[in-house]
C-alpha cells in the first residue's frame, strides 16, 4: 500500500513538473536596425592593359611591357608593394570580320588590383597609369581601413535600438521588460552603400584648376539583430 502511494504522489509530481514545462513563458520578441555613416580614407582601383596583335607573341610583349610601366609608375608615386597585386592575366585568340574577311589575332590582358591609402592622390594616381600604358579601368570601390571599429559600433546601436523598441512595446501593455532571453544577429555582411565605378576606357586627367574629378562619398554599415526579452 505505501508503494502504491508513492508511486501515486511521483505520478502527480511528474504531471504537475510537465505541466510547468508546457507552460508558455511571458516574452516580447523585438528587431533592432542601425546604420552608421562612415567616411571612406582609401580606395581599391582595379586598371588593365590590353594588347592586340596577329602574333601571340608580340601581343603578350606588349602587354608586359605596358604593365611595367604602371607598376613603375605607381612606385614612383609612393604605393607600396604590398598594395600592389596582379588579379588577372590571359592570353586568348580572337576573331572578327573586316570586309567580309575574317581576321585572325591574339589578345593579351593583365588586371592591377591597386589599393591607394590616401585618396587625394586618385586623379594624379590614375592619370599616371593611364600615361604609362592602362588602357583599362574596370573599377573603383571606396573602403574605410577601421571597420571593426564602425562594425561593433553599427551592432551596439542595433542592440540599443531593439531594447528601446522593446520597453516601448511592454509600456503600451502597462509592463516592463526582463531580462534578454536570447539575441541573433542578421548576417547583412555589414554591406556599406557608396560608389563603384564600372568599367571605362578612355580616361582623361583633370586639369589643376577643374579640381578632382572623383567623389568618395559615404559608406554605410548595417546591422541587425533580434532579441527576445523576458515580459514582466
Amino acid at each position: 500500500m505505501k508503494l502504491a502511494k508513492i508511486a501515486v504522489a511521483v505520478a502527480m509530481l511528474a504531471g504537475l513538473a510537465v505541466a510547468e514545462e508546457k507552460t508558455p513563458s511571458k516574452f516580447v520578441r523585438v528587431t533592432g536596425t542601425s546604420e552608421v555613416k562612415v567616411i571612406p580614407d582609401r580606395a581599391v582601383i582595379e586598371v588593365g592593359v590590353e594588347k592586340q596583335d596577329p602574333s601571340a607573341s608580340v601581343a603578350k610583349h606588349a602587354e608586359d611591357a605596358a604593365a611595367r610601366r604602371i607598376l613603375a609608375a605607381l612606385r614612383s608615386n609612393g604605393i607600396d608593394e604590398k598594395d600592389i597585386q596582379t588579379t588577372y592575366l590571359w592570353l586568348q585568340p580572337r576573331s572578327s570580320y573586316t570586309k567580309k574577311e575574317r581576321i585572325y589575332y591574339f589578345v593579351a590582358s593583365q588586371t592591377l588590383t591597386v589599393t591607394v591609402r590616401d585618396i587625394s592622390k586618385l586623379d594624379t594616381l590614375l592619370e599616371a597609369m593611364v600615361r604609362a600604358g592602362g588602357n583599362r579601368i574596370d573599377s573603383i570601390t571606396y573602403e574605410t581601413s577601421d571597420m571593426r571599429k564602425y562594425r561593433d559600433q553599427a551592432r551596439e546601436l542595433a542592440v540599443r535600438a531593439a531594447r528601446e523598441k522593446a520597453e516601448a512595446l511592454a509600456k503600451a501593455l502597462g509592463q516592463d521588460i526582463g531580462r534578454a532571453q536570447q539575441i541573433e544577429e542578421a548576417d547583412l555582411s555589414y554591406r556599406y552603400g557608396g560608389l563603384m565605378a564600372n568599367t571605362a576606357f578612355e580616361y582623361e586627367a583633370p586639369a589643376k584648376s577643374r579640381g578632382p574629378s572623383l567623389a568618395a562619398g559615404q559608406k554605410t554599415i548595417s546591422a541587425s539583430v533580434t532579441v527576445q526579452f523576458e515580459l514582466n
